[in-house]
């Protein structure tokens, strides 16, 4: 429940790995009774909890056997849940209320905005998300990255969730139309979500902030670059959030101290890793990409005097070496401090309430309110598929074989393919808003962990904003770019975000995290964006480029709930991935588990997601067979970024109509 900055949130997508097959290198039914996702069985599981089927057995590195109760001792001082909650304890059903016609939308309209006003509650996020933050209510003039909750602000969070949750079930849902309605139900699923998840202050603790890969420090320097500057005010403010880097990292690393002291501690792999991320930040002290590009954005302020230049320039350094980077050491060396708290690598099912909290991790970042039982089922279930696809076709002659070797599903440059897109998928996807984008390079001290290309939302409230991000020591030699390009951009999450944020009057539904839905969507078009390179359509070469694609993320996600669910260790880990013709040794895959274990649903969010994306799309070009790949996505599309049920409940609607 840690409300850290929306900003890193915004990056998700440039820090995503995912294992290669060819080795470890690196909805709503409606009666009497409101009916939200889930009263009935979630659409796309089955009706039975049954239990997993992995090749390999579960074991307990700790010591412990979780199934019985004995856990790794924790603090009696944190609250825990007694069981894993259903659905419906959480989501449960609600009559309608009596406000409707205008008096409902302007209520709906009032508690959206104090839920944006509460969340995006810091400068460094509203000036990221907004051209104009004003607009939207957001008057923040501290000038800091913001704060993160602890478990002594639960209560106090619960009950303003539950205040707006009170007031929204005053309206009579059955009332709204449109966007409305699915702003609403958005809105009362995710507050619901938030008040459960603020219930047990045990919550606060089961993760690892300073996750060496996906931690707030793994990206600092490069989204202080992503801030530009207007007038002096902006480059003034922007050396004040660099000063706030020491007391925003030092209550980042007394969180880390407190849920050691806590019985949370991680390994000490965990620890080192951790430090050895700030060791690499540290390193950038005396050559720092920011300098140059502090001058460079401060060349852009209409009328700048030489003397103010000088001057901003002098205090941006000085604040960097004074402050930033010895905040970094000090962060090192904190982390390196904890050593010896006696952690382990362990899932979550390890520690008390841990499968109550997985479960409902579960939920809030793949979007679906299925069961932790039913999301391994259904995923084992594709896994199954898609490898008896990838066999029966590589077992089945060669004449796909030249063609699968040759490939390169790519027009050149960034600008090349996305020209070509552009123009490809007209046929498949509705329009998006007439919109401009600009390319940023990423600096090179990224350039080895970085993906080849990347999408940040930036300036959401200007469709003129967009900003690709590009890593040409990868992309330049990538063949299969141009699928990269499709997934951040035509028709991912560029194509996705305009195409969202052109079609409703509710900014919640574009600035709330929805992880599944977003990585579940770039990650279907990616791999239905192949047909566009091939020069041939769908053939049985691009079908096993797919399938590879595929099955490392589903089979990485399976490796996430092992661990977390059935308490896998690195080694049962590394010979499930090996049953499928991976080449990983418990050195290759180290980084991967710790991430992984300090990291829970690190892969779930995008390879369920994934999973549901792609089972919604078949399931509804079975059920409405007179409609084009192009009606359905469009349905999707308008759906929005709800819950999957909630998105085929929509579907539904606006496929029958």
């Amino acid at each position: 429940m840690k409300k850290l900055s929306i900003k890193t949130i915004a990056l998700i997508c440039c820090s995503a790995i995912i294992l290669s097959l060819a080795g470890c290198s690196g909805t709503n039914n409606r009666s009497s009774g409101r009916k939200k996702a889930g009263n009935s069985k979630p659409e796309g599981t089955t009706e039975t909890d049954q239990t997993y089927s992995s090749t390999v057995d579960s074991s307990d590195p700790t010591g412990s056997n979780p199934g019985s109760g004995n856990y790794i001792p924790t603090s009696d001082k944190l609250t825990y849940p007694d069981h894993v909650a259903t659905y419906d304890e959480v989501h449960p059903k609600h009559a309608p209320g009596s406000l409707s016609g205008p008096d409902a939308i302007k209520e709906l309209s009032a508690v959206e905005t104090e839920i944006l006003q509460h969340e995006i509650n810091c400068y460094a996020d509203a000036d990221i998300l907004f051209e104009n933050p004003q607009k939207y209510g957001l008057n923040i003039t501290d000038v800091s990255w913001g704060e993160f909750t602890t478990d002594e602000d639960y209560a106090k969070e619960k009950e303003f969730y539950s205040q707006r949750l009170q007031r929204l079930l005053n309206i009579n849902y059955e009332s709204l139309t449109g966007d409305d309605r699915i702003c609403y139900d958005k809105l009362v699923y995710d507050i619901e979500e938030s008040i459960y998840g603020y219930s047990y202050t045990s919550f606060e603790y089961y993760s690892m902030i300073f996750n060496y890969l996906v931690g707030p420090q793994s990206e600092i320097l490069f989204i202080l670059d992503v801030f530009s500057f207007d007038s002096v005010k902006d480059a003034e403010n922007y050396i004040l959030l660099v000063k706030d880097l020491d007391r925003y990292y030092d209550k980042m690393c007394e969180f880390e101290e407190k849920r050691a002291a806590y019985g949370f501690a991680s390994s000490d792999n965990s620890y080192e890793e951790a430090a050895k991320s700030f060791d690499n930040l540290v390193k950038q002290k005396d050559d720092c990409f920011l300098y140059a590009s502090f001058e460079e954005r401060l060349d852009r302020i209409p009328g700048l005097s030489s003397a103010d230049k000088t001057r901003l320039i002098q205090e941006h350094e000085k604040a960097m070496k004074e402050v930033a980077f010895p905040e970094f050491e000090e962060c090192a060396a904190r982390m390196r401090k904890l050593k010896g708290s006696g952690g382990v690598d362990a899932g979550l099912s390890a520690y008390k309430g841990g499968d109550a909290y997985f479960a409902a991790l579960t939920r809030q970042i793949t979007n679906n309110g299925a069961t932790v039982q039913e999301s391994v089922s259904a995923l084992e279930a594709r896994i199954k598929k898609v490898y008896t696809d990838y066999t029966t076709i590589a077992t089945s002659g060669m004449d796909w074989y030249q063609e699968y070797t040759s490939h390169a599903y790519s027009k050149g440059d960034i600008n090349k393919n996305l020209d070509f897109l552009r123009g490809q998928i007209k046929a498949d996807f509705p329009s998006v808003p007439a919109h401009e984008y600009y390319m940023m390079d990423v600096p090179k001290v990224f350039e080895e962990n970085f993906s080849p290309a990347a999408y940040l939302g930036y300036h959401l409230d200007n469709f003129n904003a967009n900003l690709l991000i590009i890593n040409h020591k990868s992309a330049d030699t990538d063949k299969d770019f141009g699928v990269t390009v499709a997934h951040e951009a035509y028709p991912g999450h560029m194509f996705q975000s305009l195409y969202t944020r052109s079609h409703t009057s509710h900014p919640y539904m574009f600035l709330s995290a929805s992880t599944g839905y977003l990585e579940g969507w770039a990650t279907y078009v990616e791999n239905y964006s192949m047909k566009y390179f091939t020069g041939k359509g769908v053939t049985d070469a691009m079908k096993l480029v797919q399938c590879e694609s595929v099955l490392s993320l589903l089979l990485s996600t399976r490796v996430d709930y092992g661990i977390h669910v059935e308490n896998w260790s690195l080694k049962q880990c590394v010979d499930y991935l090996n049953s499928f013709g991976f080449s990983a040794t418990e050195a290759s895959f180290g980084k991967f588990y710790t991430l992984l274990v300090t990291d829970p649903g690190y892969y779930a969010k995008y390879g369920m997601g994934y999973l549901w994306t792609q089972q919604t799309m078949e399931d509804m070009r079975a059920k409405y067979t007179n409609k084009s790949d192009k009606d359905i996505h469009t349905a999707y599309l308008e759906s929005m970024t709800g819950p999957f049920n909630q998105i085929r409940d929509n579907m539904d609607k606006k496929l029958s109509a």
